[in-house]
C-alpha cells in the first residue's frame, strides 16, 4: 500500500473488524482526566494536513512526528515511513530497550539490563534535539510488563513499589519527549502472543492482565501529568474485541506475536493513527 494521505480534521468512522488467526512469521531484526481516543478505523484517503504554524517553522512546513520506544515502536515507525504523506515521520524506537533500568525476570529466568538501554533518556534527548518534533509518540510494551528486581525482590505491575518506580520512569519519558515543546501521544500497548511455555501457558509478562495493568497506568499518568499527553488506544485497533489477533479485516498485523507487520501498519494502523497525529500537531 502506498500513497496514503491524511487530514488533520478527518472524521473516522467505526469499522467492523474481522479476526483471522494464522501462524507466526518471524520478524527480521534490523542492523545496528486523559484525552483517550477510541479505535475507529477508516481506509478513506483524504487531503494532507495543513502546514503547522509553530514558531520557528518555515512556511508550509510539514508536521514533524517522532516515534519513541522499543522494538514494537521501531516496527511502527519504520513501516510508517513509506506512507507518511503530509507528515515528516522519524523512527526512534530501539530494539531491546524500554524505559526500565532494573534486572528482569523474563521467560522464567533472570535477564540483565542491556547496557545500551540504561541511558535511554540521554538517547531520547539527543533524538528530540535532532528531530525537534511537533508530536512525540511513545509506544512501550513488553519490557515494562516483566517483573523487575526492586528492593530485593522481583516485582511487577500491580505491586506498589514497581508501579511507583515505572511511573517515575514514564514521567521522565514524557518530560524528555516534550522538552522542546512537542505534544506527547501515548499509545496503549497491544496484547501479545509470543512463544509460550513448554506446557502451553503464557509467560506472566505476556498475559492480557499485564497489558491491561500497563494501559491503566498510562491513563492514570496522562490524567495527572502537567504535559497533558493524549492517549490513543492502539490496543483496540489491532486487538479488536479485547483479544489478541494475528489479522484484522483480513490484513496480517502481527509478525511474531509481538511486532507489527508492514501491511498491518500501512493498511490498518496508518489510516487510523496519522490523522490523529496530524490533529494533535495542529493544537
Amino acid at each position: 500500500v502506498s500513497g496514503i494521505t491524511v487530514a488533520a480534521t478527518s472524521v473516522v468512522a467505526a469499522a467492523v473488524l474481522v479476526l483471522a488467526g494464522t501462524e507466526p512469521v518471524p520478524v527480521a531484526r534490523p542492523v545496528g482526566a486523559p484525552h483517550i481516543v477510541g479505535a475507529a478505523v477508516s481506509t478513506t484517503q483524504t487531503a494532507g494536513p495543513p502546514p503547522v504554524t509553530r514558531p520557528g517553522r518555515a512556511p508550509g512546513a510539514q508536521p514533524r512526528i517522532a516515534i519513541f520506544g522499543d522494538s514494537v515502536a521501531y516496527t511502527l515507525g519504520e513501516f510508517l515511513l513509506p506512507v507518511q504523506s503530509g507528515l515528516a515521520v522519524t523512527s526512534r524506537g530501539k530494539w531491546g530497550c524500554g524505559i526500565t533500568r532494573r534486572p528482569a525476570w523474563f521467560m522464567d529466568a533472570p535477564h540483565g539490563v542491556i547496557a545500551d538501554c540504561e541511558q535511554w533518556d540521554q538517547r531520547w534527548r539527543k533524538d528530540v534535539d535532532t528531530d525537534d518534533p511537533d508530536v512525540a509518540v511513545i509506544l512501550l510494551d513488553r519490557w515494562e510488563l516483566m517483573a523487575r528486581e526492586l528492593n530485593g525482590r522481583y516485582q511487577h505491575l500491580g505491586d506498589p513499589d514497581y508501579d511507583a518506580y515505572i511511573t517515575g520512569e514514564l514521567r521522565l519519558a514524557i518530560a524528555t519527549a516534550s522538552v522542546r515543546g512537542a505534544r506527547v501521544v501515548l499509545l496503549t500497548a497491544p496484547y501479545l502472543r509470543p512463544p509460550e511455555r513448554p506446557d502451553g501457558s503464557q509467560y506472566p509478562e505476556d498475559t492480557p492482565e499485564r497489558v491491561d495493568a500497563w494501559n491503566r497506568l498510562l491513563a492514570r499518568e496522562a490524567a495527572a501529568n502537567p504535559v497533558h499527553p493524549t492517549v490513543l488506544d492502539l490496543n483496540r485497533v489491532i486487538c479488536p474485541g479485547g483479544a489478541f489477533a494475528w489479522s484484522v479485516g483480513g490484513v496480517r498485523v502481527r509478525s511474531d506475536g509481538v511486532h507489527l507487520t508492514p501491511e498491518g501498519v500501512q493498511q490498518i494502523i496508518a489510516p487510523w493513527l496519522l490523522p490523529r497525529l496530524a490533529a494533535v500537531a495542529m493544537t
